[in-house]
């Protein structure tokens, strides 16, 4: 079945605008080609252009090149590797982890360190809350959302809430780790249609697949809720 990384793939020309260099466009098929979707801006840096066209998928997506490549893949609307600011918010703790979702700012996101913390067995910086739920929900607020349409930015404070409250709601503190994964992804396509995702203009599908990281196919695939919308 096809996702919205390939339909935002298969859009590439229809749905923004071109740019006007060459490189720039070939610079767009090739990541469209490395990362499964397009970058979610039509503006782009020659320079960086030049950079990700000298280097093959393989290398653009092989760890430890990270660094070297993501200031252009950056620069050019991949955004899953941009730098994420730090949250400059410096919360109280909170007396039980559900007081974080009414939040409306950058420490919103440490809902998901604290379920960790509350856990007996912490599934630590690969498990489900600190490597998913948290890095996603900082680099979803701090990166992407600013880049949104205001159908966007609804969508996204929304959905970031939505999410949150359907693991308060659904999994137990003592989870074990894989079901805490396995039910948190779940609740996904539930959250983002409730949330408004079918209403976003290709622009915002174009972001949102952006910042999905390439090894992140399960998410990608989650994405393809946009095929449920009427």
């Amino acid at each position: 079945m096809a996702t919205v990384a390939a339909l935002a793939a298969a859009c590439l020309t229809a749905c923004a605008a071109e740019p006007a260099d060459d490189r720039c466009a070939a610079a767009r098929a090739h990541l469209s080609e490395c990362f499964g979707a397009a970058p979610a801006d039509a503006t782009c840096d020659p320079a960086a252009a030049d950079a990700i066209l000298a280097t093959s998928c393989a290398a653009l997506v092989e760890p430890g090149k990270e660094d070297r490549a993501s200031p252009a893949l950056c620069r050019l609307g991949v955004l899953s590797r941009c730098p994420v600011p730090a949250c400059a918010v410096a919360a109280p703790p909170a007396t039980a982890c559900a007081d974080y979702i009414d939040r409306e700012d950058c420490a919103q996101c440490d809902y998901y360190l604290c379920r960790d913390a509350a856990a007996a067995n912490g599934c630590g910086a690969t498990g489900y809350y600190q490597g998913f739920g948290y890095e996603y929900c900082e680099r979803y607020l701090e990166v992407t959302t600013p880049r949104l349409s205001p159908a966007g930015q609804r969508f996204a404070h929304d959905v970031r809430r939505c999410l949150m409250q359907a693991m308060e709601d659904t999994i137990p503190v003592d989870a074990a780790c894989p079901d805490v994964k396995t039910a948190a992804y779940a609740s996904h396509p539930d959250c983002y249609l409730a949330s408004g995702f079918c209403a976003l203009p290709w622009s915002d599908w174009l972001a949102i697949a952006a910042t999905i990281r390439p090894a992140d196919s399960s998410l990608r695939e989650m994405l393809g809720t946009a095929l449920r919308c009427r």
